[in-house]
């Protein structure tokens, strides 16, 4: 039930996963130029599953408030006049707004995780020359 109202609730994130994953797959394909060779698939799907999983572990480091001081240097410099807040009431603000969606990280590392997994299906089934 739990699992239902995670997917629920995300499915947008997993279907954009899903299409970054794809879409590195792709340009990997289009750089090598190998569009008819299982390795390049291999090594596509490996680098696109790298990538959002790198993402997902980013994410995991702004959960934990990593990347606010530089968020809030920016956000003050392009809204200097209107906003009147000081750098403690920004953490708090944000820790609250991160402790409504803590769990944003895992489509990336779910999907990035399924596309390492299949990368390295399709290298070992490769046949060997």
């Amino acid at each position: 039930m739990v699992v239902l109202l995670f997917f629920k609730r995300y499915w947008i994130k997993f279907l954009v996963c899903v299409l970054l994953g794809f879409t590195l797959m792709a340009i990997y394909n289009s750089s090598a130029g190998r569009w008819d060779q299982l390795s390049s698939y291999c090594n596509g799907s490996f680098i696109g599953g790298a990538a959002l999983f790198f993402i997902g572990m980013l994410s995991i480091v702004n959960n934990f408030g990593a990347f606010d001081l530089a968020s809030f240097y920016f956000m003050r410099k392009q809204f200097d006049e209107t906003r009147k807040e000081n750098y403690g009431e920004y953490v708090s603000r944000r820790g609250d707004e991160r402790s409504k969606s803590r769990f944003g990280f895992l489509p990336y590392v779910i999907v990035g995780f399924v596309f390492i997994i299949v990368g390295i299906s399709m290298f070992y089934s490769r046949p060997v020359a």
